[in-house]
């Protein structure tokens, strides 16, 4: 039983809530900087619930309808379905529970019509870009906009919405999102280029090769690092710069992800990816709760 339950939390991958949790709570702390708009800590964390059950029921349905390909992958085998530790339907049903329960949550927020439009987007767009007749995940470009264009831009969104009626956020902050998910979303998927041949499928990697992918990789990194200078010299407190630049110190332990993404130790990279963003979410709230510090 242990087992199973185990397999449940496997299937909702609850280190991954750090992306809605980190976006929402940068666009909610440049609401509150730019606007002086008081920001109410449990409407927020009532926000953020909607986005963690949400997603958690988007990557169990994704487990269920990919639980054939990651049997044949090296690493997503391990995963809860393929490994017969939680049954295909038990999986199914599960995932709509959480997507159900993370609507009944939006509509527990009342006056939020935003922030549930977020949510539908995001359902909608994770729903094609995973199940057929779309599968957009199997299509040249439309594989990078919807894995990581679309998606980050409804979770910074959900977090804007919940205090300003209104897609009015600074454009360098969302850049700064879209750039550094986007181009590190590019050079995760270098590493399945292999496994994707293998599965005919003509993702983005496979058509135009890991060389292309990775400079558009390169040039969305850069184009999040200007973005973020360029917030803090205008939206944002100068003292946000400082923030940046100590969060350049762990570099080092990205250098084969950028060099060789396709030599990645993924389980390693996912660790060392989360604490270095939840690091930078963190710092990001101390410097706006006290803003001598």
């Amino acid at each position: 039983m242990l087992r199973f339950f185990y397999g449940l939390l496997q299937l909702v991958r609850p280190l991954e809530w750090s992306k809605s949790f980190g976006n929402m709570l940068i666009a909610a702390v440049t609401a509150g900087l730019l606007l002086a708009v008081p920001l109410d800590a449990v409407k927020f964390l009532l926000g953020f619930s909607a986005l963690a059950l949400l997603w958690s029921g988007l990557y169990a349905l994704n487990d269920y309808t990919d639980r054939k390909a990651d049997a044949l992958h090296p690493v997503k085998k391990q995963r809860a379905i393929p490994r017969g530790v939680v049954p295909a339907s038990v999986a199914l049903f599960f995932s709509l529970i959480l997507i159900g329960s993370s609507f009944y949550i939006a509509f527990i927020l009342n006056g939020t019509f935003l922030f549930t439009l977020c949510l539908v987007a995001m359902l909608i767009n994770q729903l094609m870009y995973t199940m057929n007749p779309f599968s957009l995940k199997k299509r040249p470009i439309l594989d990078l906009v919807s894995g990581s264009l679309i998606n980050p831009i409804f979770r910074f969104y959900a977090g804007w919405v919940l205090f300003v009626p209104a897609f009015s956020a600074p454009i360098f902050v969302l850049l700064l999102i879209l750039g550094i998910q986007f181009g590190g979303f590019g050079l995760y998927r270098m590493a399945s280029k292999e496994h994707e041949e293998k599965l005919g499928m003509k993702s983005s990697v496979v058509v135009y090769g890991e060389r292309k992918l990775k400079r558009l990789a390169y040039l969305s990194l850069a184009i999040g690092a200007l973005s973020y200078i360029a917030a803090s010299f205008t939206v944002l407190p100068l003292r946000y710069l400082a923030l940046g630049i100590t969060m350049l110190l762990p570099a080092p332990l990205y250098k084969t992800a950028l060099k060789r993404p396709q030599a990645i130790d993924m389980n390693k990279m996912y660790w060392v990816i989360y604490v270095h963003y939840l690091c930078f979410i963190a710092g990001f709230l101390l410097l706006y709760l006290f803003p001598v510090f």
